[in-house]
């Protein structure tokens, strides 16, 4: 969800054929939510479709949800591409009178503010609804070196207040429970996709009680 004139995108190709680690990341999500496909989804700073386009390609319906314009209209091309443009809404923001099965996002909480938007998620729930996110880990000096060699730090300095225990604690300030928050990768996934078990000892290791707090991602699971 772009908050200036600046937003590098996602560019299609990567959407329809993602790299090996952001399929892993997609999937893990995907695992985590039912298999009745009426559910109700909101994609969250969806962009051009990282994770919208995975779910309609599983026969979710989805409403796509990002307050900037060119990556509502990236999104919308690339549903009609793949035919799924059916089971697809997309809003530039939560409609008041909808209440939602699972709100989703990848990527996205760094660049919000997260009190106002924990609210809102719980308030756009319905009773026992469900929080999934995937953010990048602050506790993790990968990306203080990535963000220093190719991004900007004022778009990026959100980042601080995604830690294992920053996250936990505002959950639980906007009354979220059966919290989970899973490490992905110790490591840089991208470094090992091409050696499988290197790949699997990375995701292991990232998943590790104390250590998962140093983990390359969080996954962030939480339910009203």
């Amino acid at each position: 969800m772009s908050k200036n004139n600046n937003l590098e995108y996602y560019p299609e190709e990567k959407i329809l054929n993602p790299p090996q680690h952001a399929r892993d990341e997609v999937e893990l999500i995907l695992n985590n939510l039912t298999k009745y496909k009426t559910a109700q989804i909101v994609d969250f700073g969806s962009g051009g479709g990282r994770l919208t386009i995975p779910l309609l390609q599983n026969g979710y319906k989805v409403t796509a949800i990002d307050i900037d314009k060119k990556s509502r209209e990236q999104l919308l091309k690339t549903a009609i591409k793949i035919g799924k443009i059916k089971n697809l809404r997309i809003y530039n923001s939560f409609r008041k009178d909808e209440k939602y099965d699972y709100i989703l996002g990848t990527d996205i909480l760094h660049h919000v503010k997260i009190n106002k938007y924990f609210k809102l998620f719980n308030n756009s729930l319905k009773k026992g609804g469900i929080i999934i996110f995937s953010e990048p880990n602050p506790w993790n000096i990968s990306w203080w070196i990535f963000i220093f060699l190719f991004l900007d730090w004022n778009q990026e300095k959100g980042l601080v207040n995604c830690s294992f225990y920053s996250l936990k604690n505002n959950l639980k300030k906007y009354n979220f429970n059966n919290i989970k928050i899973n490490g992905l990768g110790l490591f840089p996934p991208q470094l090992f996709f091409n050696i499988k078990i290197f790949n699997s000892l990375n995701y292991l290791l990232g998943n590790l009680p104390i250590i998962k707090m140093f983990a390359y991602r969080l996954i962030i699971n939480a339910k009203k």
